[in-house]
């Protein structure tokens, strides 16, 4: 019972006990205190600075001992040693203490450090004023040194004014000397340019050269002088006029070194042009008067020269007797007159390298007897050559000019050699008898004759003179042809027995083909060989009069053996006279007119053998009563197409297959060429194959009115081609 009163008494009195803390003012700040966060960065940093003024001292005076009312007045007045005092450690007093008197020790701090600015800045005033003593004092100083400085000046202003003058005149004179200096510079020559110009000390070379291109720019500058004020113009004229004297001067001075050079060329073994040399002559080129005389005297030493060396080679040899002279050679035509004309071309060749090196035109990359063309080589920035690409206008117009001079004086250096060589040659050429020799003189004239004319032009004296002498060869050589020619048609006779090629006719063709092979073997150029008219020509004049003699022979031979031993005698003949043709391309044109000679005759003789044929297998009669029979009448109406006279014919042929020779006839065997023969043979078997396919055609044929057709015809068509030869054969393939 005690026990159970007792429990509720406990209960009220504990709810009574949770209501009263509640409303505790300590609880209450407690429970704000807990329930308040922190994480206020300014909250935090506010906390910090207060808990720093009330630290724990490491002191032992701090331990349990409270702050003494000094110490306290000391605190709030902010005197040194206040921060020590304001840690107040006693325990449970130094939190209350610092929350009553937090407010007087921050007001306390704030007093103490502004007293300790007011200190600090004293102090800057203090100096302030110091600095402000000095200023005034330096002050003084420069206005005494700007007075004494105004004083100097007003002293030295006329001196000043005389040395601006001054310097003002002197730096327009230097301007007058420099105008002065760089005109004389630019208008007139050194000394070492006036001695380079006139001396007969100064040899001509580079100096002379660059003395004169001197003196063409001071003329062409003149030309601004000329269009001025009057003083100026006057000046000009006096410029020209003394450089005009100068340059007269230069290049007669030139020209008369050039004649001294010139007279030096004598022998072709001091044919060598020094760069100074060639310049002097590009250089006469602006005077083509003197150019003229020098390049006069240039070529009457070279045409002696070249002349006596001619003479020389054909009678003395060379040096040492090496080479030996050409006329120990005369016997041997040929090899004489190529020997001379090789020489020539020799020294053409020379003469022309010269003259090239002379007038500067070597660098063009064209060769002797060459094609001309207009390019030149140029450079990259690297300095290595490129591709080559075409001149323009101006420099095309230069290198024909220089061509041109190159062209002229080879000719004239050439000239005395055409009197001579021609005269030889000539000579040479009427003293020939044989015909070989005298095409291969004539072909080595040709040859020579268009190289020369690539490489001294068309109009030269030496190509004109080697035209002459060629225009002679040909007429030499065709007059012997044409005798030749004449010769085959005097003496006629009928062929033999054989019907073989006359003796004449393998003569004449054997003189063709040495012919065709000495114009095969000479250096006429190949491209120009199909459209070469002499040679046209002289395949006429050897073709023709055989042909006609072969004609001629073979009519006899009709006369006595009929139209079938014409044919024979001439395809002979022709196929001989072919053979010699048919191996080289540029006798096309010959063999084919030959060949379609051949051909009628071929036809010919195939014909009439067909014929005969057809007459020896029985096939005749019935073949010419197809062609003859009337209109409308059946072939077994006919006398000779009747079963009887059919079966008989028929048996013949059969026997005629059993005997025949597909490749050759005994009639044929005279034909020298096999090839035609057979062709001959197997066309006429053909035409029998034919023959006996159209009668078997009529046979078959119900409107011919046979009665058993198919016993009448004992062969096929196809076992008669068999037996004939003439399976899967075409005829115009033959």
């Amino acid at each position: 019972m005690s026990v159970d009163s007792s429990t509720p008494s406990r209960t009220l009195s504990r709810s009574g006990t949770a209501t009263t803390a509640r409303n505790n003012p300590i609880s209450l700040r407690i429970y704000k205190a807990i329930g308040t966060s922190f994480d206020d960065p300014g909250s935090r940093e506010a906390l910090e600075i207060a808990s720093s003024f009330y630290a724990p001292s490491s002191s032992g005076t701090s331990k349990g001992k409270a702050l003494s009312d000094d110490e306290l007045g000391k605190e709030e007045n902010g005197e040194p040693g206040s921060e020590v005092v304001m840690r107040r450690t006693l325990r449970g007093q130094s939190a209350a203490m610092a929350r009553k008197c937090l407010k007087r020790d921050i007001e306390g701090r704030m007093a103490g450090g502004s007293r300790r600015f007011l200190e600090a800045f004293g102090e800057v005033d203090q100096k302030l004023d110091v600095l402000r003593e000095h200023m005034q004092e330096m002050q003084v100083r420069c206005d005494q040194v700007q007075a004494e400085l105004d004083q100097a000046n007003s002293g030295t202003k006329y001196l000043l004014e005389r040395a601006d003058g001054l310097r003002s005149q002197r730096a327009s004179a230097q301007l007058r000397a420099t105008i002065i200096g760089l005109f004389l510079s630019r208008f007139t020559l050194s000394e070492s340019e006036h001695a380079a110009l006139a001396s007969r000390e100064v040899a001509v070379g580079p100096e002379l050269f660059r003395a004169l291109d001197r003196v063409a720019v001071i003329r062409k500058d003149c030309r601004s002088l000329l269009g001025g004020e009057e003083g100026k113009m006057q000046a000009g004229l006096d410029i020209m006029a003394l450089t005009s004297e100068q340059m007269e001067s230069a290049y007669l001075k030139i020209h008369r070194w050039c004649l001294f050079e010139f007279r030096q060329f004598s022998k072709d073994a001091q044919l060598e042009v020094s760069p100074n040399l060639r310049e002097a002559v590009r250089r006469l080129r602006d005077r083509p008067a003197l150019l003229k005389e020098a390049l006069s005297t240039l070529t009457s030493t070279r045409q002696s020269s070249l002349l006596q060396s001619f003479l020389d080679a054909l009678t003395r040899g060379g040096p040492q007797g090496l080479p030996r002279p050409i006329e120990l050679h005369a016997h041997d035509p040929q090899r004489y007159v190529g020997d001379m004309l090789a020489w020539v071309h020799q020294s053409t060749a020379s003469e022309h390298e010269f003259l090239e090196g002379l007038f500067g035109v070597g660098g063009y990359g064209r060769m002797v007897g060459q094609e001309r063309f207009f390019k030149k080589e140029q450079q990259n920035g690297n300095g290595h050559t490129t591709d080559e690409t075409l001149l323009e206008g101006d420099e095309q117009e230069q290198l024909r000019s220089e061509e041109e001079l190159v062209g002229d004086c080879l000719d004239k250096d050439l000239e005395g050699l055409a009197r001579p060589l021609k005269m030889r040659i000539q000579q040479t050429i009427k003293s020939q008898e044989g015909i070989i020799m005298a095409y291969k003189i004539a072909n080595l004239v040709q040859f020579y004759l268009v190289t020369m004319r690539k490489t001294i032009g068309v109009d030269a004296m030496l190509s004109k003179s080697l035209q002459e002498i060629y225009q002679g060869a040909q007429a030499s050589f065709f007059e012997t042809l044409d005798a030749q020619g004449r010769s085959l048609l005097r003496f006629l006779h009928p062929p033999d027995a054989t019907l073989t090629p006359p003796l004449a006719l393998r003569d004449s063709t054997q003189i063709l083909r040495e012919l065709i092979g000495v114009y095969d073997t000479s250096l006429v150029d190949p491209e120009e060989r199909a459209n070469d008219a002499s040679f046209k020509l002289l395949c006429e004049k050897a073709v023709e009069p055989a042909v006609e003699m072969c004609e001629k022979m073979a009519d006899m031979r009709k006369n006595n053996g009929g139209e079938w031993e014409r044919d024979i005698f001439l395809i002979n003949c022709l196929s001989y006279l072919q053979r010699a043709l048919e191996d080289f391309d540029f006798t096309e044109e010959q063999w084919t007119l030959l060949d379609k000679k051949i051909g009628g005759f071929v036809e010919s003789m195939t014909f009439e053998h067909h014929g005969r044929l057809l007459d020896q297998c029985g096939l005749g009669p019935i073949m010419k009563a197809i062609r003859t029979r009337p209109a409308d009448t059946p072939l077994s109406r006919l006398p000779a197409t009747a079963s009887k006279p059919l079966t008989t014919a028929l048996t013949t042929f059969s026997s005629f297959l059993s005997n025949i020779d597909p490749s050759t006839h005994p009639t044929l065997d005279r034909l020298t060429s096999r090839t035609l023969a057979t062709r001959i043979h197997k066309t006429a078997l053909r035409r029998i194959s034919e023959a006996y396919g159209e009668i078997c055609e009529r046979v078959l044929d119900e409107k011919e009115g046979y009665e058993f057709r198919e016993t009448l015809l004992r062969r096929g068509r196809a076992e008669v081609e068999v037996a004939l030869g003439v399976v899967g054969e075409d005829e115009e393939e033959e």
